[in-house]
Order: C-alpha cells, then sequence, then structure tokens
C-alpha cells in the first residue's frame, strides 16, 4: 500500500473517530462548538472516505477501456499556454500518487500509462463532482459556509490532479510516437 493510500485510510479513520466523539460530546453537553466539531471532522471523513471509494473502484476498471485518442482526453489549445503559466512541470513532482504501480516506467508501456491518465483523469473528475455535493449537505445540518469551504477546495485539490494527467498524457503519447517510431 503507498504512502498517501494508508495516509488517507489513516484521515478517513481518524476524523470518523473524532466526529463520533464531538457529536457524542454535544449531545451529552449541549455546545455548540461540539456540532460544529463534529460536522467538520464530519465532512473530512466524508471527503475522504469518498475519494478512497471512488478510486478503489476506477481502480478496477480495465486499462485497456480507455482511450487516449477520444476527444475528452486529448489535450486542447489552451491547454499548453495554461500548463505554462502554472508552471506544472516545476511542481508535478511534488503531487502524490495513489497507487505507484499504475504510474511504473519499469512497469507498464508508454500507452498503459497514458490510458491510467485517463483513468485517473475521470477519477478525479468524479471525486470533484463529490466535493461540491457536499453543499448540499448544508441543507441537513446548516454550516453552510463549512460545506461550501470544504467542497471548493476538495474540488480544486482534486483539479491539480487532473491538470497533471493531462499535462502528461501528451508527453508520454509523444514519447511513445518516438518509441515505435
Amino acid at each position: 500500500m503507498s504512502k498517501t493510500k494508508r495516509f488517507m485510510y489513516i484521515a478517513a479513520g481518524g476524523s470518523l473517530a473524532l466526529m463520533f466523539l464531538f457529536f457524542i460530546l454535544m449531545r451529552n453537553t449541549s455546545r455548540n462548538a461540539f456540532m460544529t466539531l463534529g460536522v467538520t471532522f464530519m465532512t473530512i471523513c466524508y471527503h475522504f472516505t469518498v475519494r478512497l471509494v471512488i478510486g478503489e473502484f476506477a481502480g478496477r476498471i480495465n486499462l485497456e477501456s480507455f482511450d487516449f485518442d477520444a476527444g475528452r482526453f486529448r489535450e486542447f489549445g489552451f491547454e499548453r499556454k495554461l500548463y505554462r503559466a502554472l508552471r506544472v512541470r516545476k511542481w508535478k513532482k511534488f503531487i502524490p500518487t495513489y497507487d505507484e504501480k499504475q504510474f511504473s516506467f519499469k512497469e507498464c508501456s508508454l500507452g498503459d500509462l497514458a490510458r491510467a491518465t485517463c483513468r485517473a483523469e475521470v477519477t478525479h473528475w468524479l471525486c470533484i463532482l463529490a466535493s461540491l455535493a457536499t453543499i448540499f449537505f448544508s441543507t441537513w445540518f446548516g454550516s453552510t459556509a463549512a460545506f461550501v469551504i470544504t467542497g471548493i477546495f476538495g474540488a480544486l485539490i482534486d483539479l491539480v490532479f487532473v491538470i497533471v494527467q493531462r499535462y502528461n498524457r501528451p508527453r508520454l503519447l509523444k514519447a511513445q510516437k518516438r518509441r515505435n517510431g
């Protein structure tokens, strides 16, 4: 298990435990601060758990199901300039990987690596939708600001991963084309 995956499981479990602790304290003391903390840790638990679940399901989809030549996976005209402006090349190496084996140059062909970027991109788009879905939780729990902030923050984090996948894929395909001659 990768360090990133292990961290995510620990964060999900720890936030779940803290959520229950603060909801129990709130019930026994009727203090609003415990409600706020309980909702905060519930939201954190949701964000980590939903990413683990989506990642596990997406990881089971066969790489052959992803066509890196499909229109949605091709580089759009504006992307190269955007990635240059964002300096993706300089910081992408600091982004953690959920499953290093999926992106191993030793274990995978360049085509499989490109397909893995497609699968990872779809995974992170689903996580973005799941992050923004938390905003609807505020109708049940109140704390609208907390749900909006965590939903947008979670979506932005996943958008960083989408950017890295979309940045890497054309380079992998270019390398594959050079290798194949």
